[in-house]
């Protein structure tokens, strides 16, 4: 075996009949692949992209079969880089990483201490009681479900527990008010509930140090006709009713839970015929007409979500203001002493602090609970409230609005790269948000990338843009005016990016929709300070 920083070269005649190896570091898997064809008389791994990136150190490579364990090769002390230390793939909490599903690294069961999985299963074993109490029938699917009929016990490279509920509403909007009743019951119970869509719904919980710990999904299960539906990826004919209900008990390590009357029936539905044959590198594969189905009719609430939170997964403290320091200083400039402020996407906190000065009392939002971690546990400032917040959510945006206009204070709102990282039909959320809560002198700055990122790549929002003329655009048919107060030029990995800050304000009238003249002619004459 040959391991260096691009991958792993393997004896096809080591690999015997695997069809599925793991890669361990110091004894933990960090990476499961499917074998390859051999080429050349070798068969080469390459190494993932978010591996490769954290491969520095010394460490002991090991390559099993994933179905059997049977070590396959081995190298002791393979030392990657210049780095003379231990490599150690962990996050900042210490938790050990390991390429997940998602083809991203994250924290999983393997690797943890056994007191993750018992608190797994009471917490999950706690939410299967209230949601039954509340009258939903819930059966354990997934993941979850695959390892306790195939393996006995959760798998060690999941990460969660996967519930699902059957839903008998005939239609997508009556779907959609079952989950926000569901959603709103648990709230009213202590539960801290993250919606990804109008039928799916996941419940983080935390450690006592207030951090992201562990969550549970739960999926809405429906019939359309005879075919057995559950958002995100699965439609088809292969699971009745009865393969459902009436569920039965299963323990997984001395917790009951309930399981679909039926379960082979599930994992063949979603697993296809080889379910029993272990395969970490297992994916979904779903076609376009469901996913468009599916998006059409229940959103995606959690896009570019689970990016930050794996960006904010590895560090512990803020970064420093970056380049929000002048369009802060400006902000400040232009709102009364002691003004009500909404810090609209302040991700880590590295600038909530600056935006609290002068007696402000400010209300910080963002919908990564990793970013949270660190932005409470960051510079305390007086008049900060932290708050979890999802602008993909309209509903939920539009209650934080509600909330705002129900102080009676005039609000001052700060978004500082935020519009930028939602799709366009998000950022309207985010512009029927600003037609609510901004009155009398109140005003939102937004500050955004104008110009392409040499590095744009499709799921990471960090490099995404907005040009001006999008948001004049998009602004059309909403009663507000823009204004450009600022502009610079910032460099981004050696490239020069024009940023710009755009001052928006509420009308007291509406402009009719389609009509773009009137801004666009106000627009040109929009003062720029001139900031390089």
């Amino acid at each position: 075996m040959i391991v260096d920083g691009k991958g792993i070269v393997l004896d096809p005649f080591t690999i015997e009949d695997a069809q599925v190896v793991d890669v361990r570091f110091d004894g933990h898997r960090v990476w499961s692949a499917r074998v390859p064809y051999s080429v050349d008389g070798v068969i080469a791994l390459k190494w993932p992209n978010a591996l490769k990136t954290r491969l520095t150190g010394v460490t002991d490579v090991a390559v099993t079969d994933s179905a059997t364990g049977r070590e396959i090769d081995s190298q002791v002390d393979v030392r990657f880089g210049r780095r003379s230390s231990r490599l150690e793939l962990v996050d900042a909490r210490g938790r050990w990483l390991a390429m997940t599903k998602w083809d991203r690294l994250g924290p999983v069961l393997e690797g943890r201490d056994d007191e993750v999985g018992r608190l797994l299963l009471e917490n999950g074993r706690k939410l299967v009681d209230d949601l039954i109490e509340d009258g939903h029938d819930v059966y354990i699917v997934g993941g979850t479900l695959l390892g306790i009929v195939r393996d006995g016990g959760l798998l060690p490279h999941d990460d969660d527990l996967d519930l699902a509920f059957y839903c008998k509403a005939e239609n997508a909007v009556d779907l959609g008010l079952v989950s926000y009743r569901m959603e709103r019951a648990l709230q009213r119970r202590g539960y801290t509930v993250v919606r990804h869509s109008l039928a799916h719904l996941e419940i983080e919980f935390f450690n006592d140090e207030g951090q992201p710990d562990h969550y549970i999904d739960i999926f809405t299960g429906f019939f359309i006709d005879d075919d057995y539906c559950q958002p995100f990826a699965l439609k088809g004919p292969e699971v009745a009713r009865d393969d459902l209900l009436p569920t039965k008990q299963r323990e997984i390590d001395g917790v009951p839970f309930p399981e679909p009357q039926n379960p082979e029936a599930w994992l063949s539905y979603a697993y296809g015929p080889g379910w029993r044959v272990p395969d970490p590198t297992f994916k979904f594969v779903t076609p376009k007409s469901t996913r468009w189905r599916f998006e059409g009719w229940f959103g995606v609430f959690n896009r570019g979500r689970v990016y930050w939170d794996k960006h904010y997964l590895e560090s512990d403290e803020p970064t420093g203001f970056t380049s929000a320091r002048g369009a802060i200083r400006r902000f400040l400039k232009d709102i009364p002493p002691s003004a009500r402020i909404l810090d609209l996407g302040c991700g880590d906190g590295r600038w909530t602090p600056a935006l609290a000065a002068q007696g402000n009392r400010v209300t910080a939002v963002d919908y990564s609970h990793e970013a949270l971690r660190i932005a409470r546990n960051g510079a305390a400032a007086d008049g900060v409230e932290y708050r979890y917040l999802n602008i993909n959510d309209r509903a939920a945006l539009l209650e934080l609005g509600a909330w705002m206009l129900g102080t009676g204070d005039e609000w001052y709102v700060f978004a500082h790269h935020t519009a930028q990282t939602l799709t366009r039909v998000n950022r309207q959320n985010l512009f029927l948000f600003l037609d609510l809560v901004l009155r009398g002198d109140g005003f939102a700055d937004l500050v955004n990338d104008e110009t392409f990122s040499a590095r744009y790549k499709r799921g990471r929002p960090s490099t995404w843009h907005l040009p001006t003329s999008w948001v004049e655009r998009e602004l059309d048919g909403h009663p507000i005016h823009l204004e450009r107060v600022g502009r610079r030029v910032r460099w981004d990995a050696g490239q020069p990016r024009k940023v710009a800050t755009l001052r928006l304000r509420r009308t007291a009238g509406r402009v009719a929709a389609g009509d773009n003249t009137t801004r666009r002619e106000r627009a040109s004459e929009d003062s720029v300070d001139g900031e390089i």
